[in-house]
């Protein structure tokens, strides 16, 4: 290649090499120099011009990069990248038709191009015409089978397609659009964590218009994803029928005892108080509290891990593996050591896997009371302590030693408190040793009894656990239950000044963690009002005295119209204290915030004390601060 005046002592290569690592190094004024200098001597060259206007383009000078743009075009029709940038030119300046003119031109260039389909697919989504950019999406996958950004987007585009059709009460569509997403995964040359959080949703999806083949077949394709140690005839995968608790009694043959328990009556002035958007839950109170609770005798169940990471709880399978007891309303998948249960809101059937070589199996033929396990203090005070009941129902269990897996100090101390021996209580831990994970634990003889409706657990847990407290005097105390000791969750970012503002009105900072399970029975029972942030705490509700307060601080997510936590709150509020809620703000780059709802828990909230001042005032019926009474 010739030298270029005036350098001369560089090719017209060096020089263009050197224009480009200039603008790379943000020197964009010098790269334009040396550009505009090689362009004097050769006006034809594309490459150049083609960078000068690259950078007017990123100095927003839009107008001169579209000429340059067009004249490189011009000089030379097979120069991809020039018909490229307008197009990249043209979205910017929202002309989309343009844009998407030029990444046509630039296709007919590289037909192979996936990144090109891509970004007409993405301008044709944006244009609102979803069929046209659903074939450059399929046109894109076969001419470029490598680009998986492209599989990425369509796969999720089949996602969000079945979410919808399944919505609008088309369940077989909603099959179709999953089978769409089953070839692209099938075909699919690598995986990223996108593809492998589509498999995961599509698998829910799948089970949600009733096809467990279709779910296997996700599975089939994330099992070495997940589990790449283990060859694929090595892991049980199957379908499993999700039953309520008497029905999977049944479909068992178990010996079981169904009963009605009584149940703590709603409080018709706080329910009739609550928001309008919490009623469709608080009407459906007195059908949960009708719900019969039972236990199954000498059963013969699976349970995999101990407890689960996310939703903890286990999975109670029978030993002949094909009915899976409903304990949760969640899929459990986190990360490649914990097996997938297919457990959707609305789902008849579901999906097990099970990768034995990670697995050991430990049996247990000694007669057991089974409960299940979670290290979370709101979780086992008010939907696994309440299953004791069946020690005063059904004579036969109360002998039975009861076992658990993962037994904290706070749950021995509950499980004595509700009249259980302390002898009678097995940690699993203690019979497979210090190696407790990845075990499959096969019971032969337990007795498991059911879950327990809210408005039954309540009842029991005031009538069990309220007696055990001294004293019976009027409530007076006003307690704020601060997280500054816990991490990571629920934390108030100005918790030192709220409390400064509490003490002030007669609060007293207490942090619940420091406490055993009768202190805090005792300071709930004598509490006018509770102040708390979000938390496992909560559940404390429970011990307060009739007219008691409780003001729930939460972040702007937690309790509002649209909020998924709506049906959990729905069926506390009305059978506890009278509540009263308000929401902080968050402390973070909104920019940085997760999507997910349970992850944003971790984000400290700011409380305002202007705000938190008027409703303490309120509930209190104390004149605002400053005023004078008459």
């Amino acid at each position: 290649m010739e030298a270029v005046p005036p350098q001369g002592a560089i090719t017209l290569a060096q020089a263009l090499d050197r224009a480009v690592a200039f603008h790379q190094a943000g020197r964009a004024g010098e790269a334009a120099d040396l550009c505009r200098s090689i362009l004097q001597v050769r006006p034809e060259q594309a490459e150049t011009r083609c960078l000068l206007g690259t950078i007017a383009f990123g100095q927003g000078r839009l107008e001169a990069a579209r000429g340059l743009f067009t004249v490189v075009a011009a000089l030379a029709p097979g120069f991809f990248e020039a018909h490229r940038n307008l197009a990249i030119l043209e979205q910017a300046a929202g002309r989309l038709a343009a844009a998407c003119h030029h990444h046509r031109r630039a296709l007919a260039l590289r037909p192979e191009d996936g990144a090109t389909h891509l970004a007409l697919a993405l301008l044709h989504g944006r244009i609102g015409d979803e069929p046209q950019a659903v074939a450059w999406l399929r046109q894109g996958v076969t001419r470029a089978p490598g680009f998986l950004p492209l599989r990425e987007v369509y796969a999720g585009f089949c996602e969000r397609a079945a979410v919808r059709a399944f919505g609008g009460g088309d369940p077989p569509g909603a099959a179709r659009f999953c089978e769409q997403a089953l070839a692209l995964m099938r075909e699919a040359p690598g995986f990223t964590e996108t593809l492998r959080d589509l498999l995961e949703r599509l698998v829910r999806v799948a089970l949600l218009v009733e096809r467990p083949a279709l779910a296997m077949e996700f599975l089939a394709i994330k099992d070495p994803l997940d589990f790449p140690e283990v060859p694929p005839q090595a892991i049980d995968r199957f379908p499993l029928t999700l039953l309520p608790f008497p029905a999977w009694c049944a479909a068992a043959g178990f010996r079981h005892r169904i009963w009605q328990a009584p149940a703590q009556e709603p409080d018709e002035v706080l329910a009739t108080a609550s928001p309008e958007w919490l009623r469709p839950q608080i009407d459906q109170l007195p059908t949960l509290a009708r719900e019969p609770v039972g236990v199954a005798l000498d059963a013969e169940i699976e349970v995999v891990q101990g407890f689960y990471v996310k939703d903890n709880y286990e999975s109670h399978l029978l030993a002949g593996r094909r009915f899976l007891l409903r304990e949760v309303a969640d899929t459990v998948v986190q990360g490649s050591r914990v097996p997938l249960v297919g457990v959707t809101p609305g789902a008849t059937a579901g999906a097990f896997r099970l990768p034995r070589p990670l697995y050991r199996t430990v049996t247990i033929d000694q007669p057991v009371l089974f409960l299940p396990s979670t290290p979370n203090y709101w979780h086992f005070l008010v939907e696994v302590l309440p299953r004791l009941m069946v020690r005063e129902r059904v004579d036969e269990t109360r002998p039975l030693p009861v076992l658990l897996f993962d037994v904290r100090p706070y749950h021995r101390e509950m499980l004595q408190l509700a009249g259980l021996p302390a002898e009678q209580i097995i940690d699993a831990r203690d019979l497979v040793g210090p190696d407790g994970a990845q075990l499959l634990y096969r019971l032969r003889r337990a007795a498991v009894p059911s879950a327990i409706p809210y408005p039954v657990a309540y009842r029991w847990l005031r009538d069990r656990l309220l007696p055990r407290r001294r004293g019976d005097g009027p409530p007076t105390r006003r307690l704020y239950l601060s997280r500054r000791g816990s991490a990571p969750k629920h934390r108030i970012a100005n918790d030192a000044e709220i409390a400064a503002l509490l003490a002030d009105r007669g609060f007293e900072t207490v942090q619940p963690e420091r406490l055993g399970v009768l202190e805090t029975i005792k300071l709930m029972a004598e509490a006018e009002m509770v102040v708390a942030p979000v938390g496992a705490a909560t559940a404390n509700q429970v011990f307060l005295p009739p007219g008691g307060h409780w003001v729930h601080l939460c972040n702007p997510d937690f309790f509002h119209p649209d909020s998924r936590w709506n049906p959990q709150m729905g069926v506390q509020i009305p059978l506890l204290g009278r509540f009263h809620h308000l929401a902080g703000r968050f402390t973070d780059d909104p920019a940085s915030r997760p999507d997910d709802l349970l992850a944003r828990l971790d984000i400290p909230v700011f409380i305002d004390p202007d705000a938190l001042g008027r409703l303490l005032d309120a509930v209190l019926c104390r004149p605002p601060s400053g005023s004078r009474q008459g």
